[in-house]
């Protein structure tokens, strides 16, 4: 049965909770015995013209609750698209869909109209989202379900920004509008599409169609939204900002959703150049300033602010990489080969931030279910190694943090992708240790605070020894002799770069992590099947290391017998206290 079927026969908040898989009673207590006022919490951000945008984030059981109903209504959409067809104008908060996907569009048109709903999260009160899923053929559920739906999602009447169900939500609601807007431009000989509440119309007619918009009576180069346009928005509930109409041609730089489309879709050469502009800053001082958005003839210009959080940075080197590595048709194996200048960039930020101004001590393992063992090690150990994580009451907060090789659907993070580290002794071998090409890369910053240790964290075993090997690299380039019988609790191979091994066991002394864990939890059988830790689940037919740390070790991770972990550990705190050691 579909998930959209099960949800439209619920008709208790039994049925409901079981489907988004919760007991009734972890349901009914997030919903009724929180306080309103303790579910959020309220703050404004920059908007990128120079407005506020107020989130309210949901308390983590409430976020976690949100995120279980987005999913299934993410799960009723892939059915109701196989079913009638997707939709194909709508790209904001949309599986497969981006900015990059709305602008595609509306390439090499004439003319480009855009224009913004307004309020457009305060436009979906309790009762419209209520409403909408009880009433909507597509959803048709019970009352008390729709009722239910509407208490996860709602705050003080309103979707809340800063919900993960709030998109969702909207979007579907929005899709009346969509069915709409696409008659409305197919009649006029125009191309729609929607990206949240930025709306796009573009055709290459000789004129742009009156019904849709055209020019203000004595406003120069000012358009206004036409007649039919109007109506069809507010008849479905909505109403336009008219601060943000604006009709671009042929002949000027045309924008959607913040990329040009006048001949394919790009990033704006000014906000790329802002960007090398703010990396150049933070490379040799450790501060950069904000673009600041454009004033309006005779106000003052705003002075710069300088900053030193690079989260804004970092969220604008990623998204220049997504576009330009989206529009990017080539193998990726091509793109590694001959890096773009974007790719470059970012490459270079990403060890800047990760490897060179890190707030804390970093491990970097051989892949992303060592991650997975060591954090539930530490959480479980944590207590007695002070100087890897703190404890303070039911609270547990780590010292160290990890490479992330995960990002979206368990697939290689964007920073796993970029640094080509996507798991293995040989990714780490050259980013690390081959040709002393890590102090290369760090001697070229000006600003190299190099606060804390970056811990490379490998098994001990033959992916490490060898011609071609971690091993011999280290000797050849750094005179410093390893090899798997070798019993240093750590390698301080240059600057804050460490290297750290896996414990030695028996006469060769090969040892994998795994060794760290009782022999009874590696013969833990699933479906049947046993662990084998291969690369692939091995010929056996065995499961594979992300099924044994995702379905074996997390969910059991607080009844698990972790001291096998205690030598590893002592590495790992051996090494950062040389690093904080007076002269070092």
């Amino acid at each position: 049965m579909t998930v959209i079927k099960k949800l439209q026969i619920a008709k208790t908040i039994d049925d409901f909770a079981e489907l988004i898989g919760y007991k009734p009673k972890g349901l009914s207590y997030i919903l009724y015995k929180i306080p309103p006022a303790a579910k959020y919490t309220e703050f404004k951000i920059k908007k990128a013209n120079g407005g506020e945008r107020e989130i309210c984030a949901p308390i983590e059981p409430l976020k976690t609750l949100q995120r279980r109903l987005a999913n299934v209504l993410y799960a009723c959409i892939d059915t109701i698209e196989a079913e009638k067809g997707k939709n194909t104008t709508s790209h904001g908060f949309r599986r497969k869909h981006s900015i990059i996907s709305n602008a595609r569009h509306h390439k090499r048109r004439r003319y480009v109209l855009n224009l913004d709903l307004k309020d457009f999260f305060p436009t979906f009160n309790f009762g419209r989202v209520r409403g909408f899923f009880i009433n909507d053929n597509r959803f048709g559920v019970h009352d008390k379900v729709g009722t239910l739906i509407a208490q996860i999602a709602c705050h003080e009447n309103l979707l809340p920004q800063g919900s993960p169900c709030s998109p969702v939500i909207a979007d579907l609601i929005t899709n009346i509008l969509d069915a709409r807007l696409v008659r409305l431009a197919k009649d006029h000989k125009t191309t729609y599409s929607r990206y949240a509440d930025d709306i796009t119309f573009s055709t290459s007619q000789k004129d742009f169609p009156d019904a849709l918009a055209k020019p203000v009576a004595g406003g120069g180069a000012d358009w206004e939204p036409g007649a039919a346009l109007i109506k069809a928005i507010e008849g479905a509930g909505f109403s336009i900002n008219p601060d943000k109409t604006r009709m671009q041609f042929r002949d000027s730089r045309q924008l959607v959703t913040g990329l040009t489309v006048n001949a394919k879709v790009n990033i704006r050469p000014d906000y790329y150049r802002y960007a090398r502009s703010m990396c150049h800053l933070v490379f040799k001082t450790g501060k950069y300033h904000r673009p600041i958005p454009a004033v309006s003839e005779g106000d003052e210009p705003e002075e710069l602010e300088m900053i030193e959080s690079l989260n804004p940075l970092e969220g604008i080197l990623s998204h220049i990489h997504h576009v330009k590595d989206t529009i990017d048709d080539r193998k990726e194996t091509d793109k590694r080969k001959e890096a773009t200048a974007a790719r470059q960039l970012y490459r270079r930020f990403l060890i800047f931030r990760k490897f060179v101004c890190l707030d804390r001590p970093i491990l970097v393992c051989e892949g992303k279910t060592d991650n997975i063992y060591l954090k539930c090690a530490l959480r479980s150990l944590a207590k007695a190694y002070p100087a890897l994580a703190e404890v303070k009451g039911k609270e547990f907060s780590a010292k160290v943090s990890f490479f992330n090789y995960v990002g979206h659907d368990n697939k290689l993070s964007r920073s796993a992708s970029v640094l080509e580290l996507g798991g293995g002794a040989d990714d780490l071998k050259f980013l690390f240790f081959i040709k002393n090409r890590y102090r290369e890369i760090i001697n070229k910053f000006g600003h190299k605070p190099l606060k804390h240790p970056v811990i490379v964290l490998i098994d001990n075993d033959d992916g490490a020894k060898g011609a071609k090997g971690i091993f011999s690299a280290i000797k050849q380039d750094f005179k410093i002799s390893i090899d798997l019988k070798s019993v240093d609790p750590f390698y301080h191979i240059t600057d804050n770069l460490y290297l750290v091994k896996t414990v030695e066991q028996g006469k060769t002394g090969k040892s994998c992590i795994e060794d760290c864990f009782e022999p009874s939890l590696l013969k833990t059988k699933l479906k049947g099947k046993k662990f084998d830790p291969s690369k692939d689940g091995g010929a056996s037919g065995g499961y594979g290391k992300f099924v044994f740390a995702e379905q074996v070790v997390r969910p059991n991770a607080d009844k698990i017998n972790f001291d096998g972990f205690k030598p590893l550990l002592d590495r790992i705190a051996a090494a950062i206290a040389h690093y904080n050691a007076p002269g070092i």
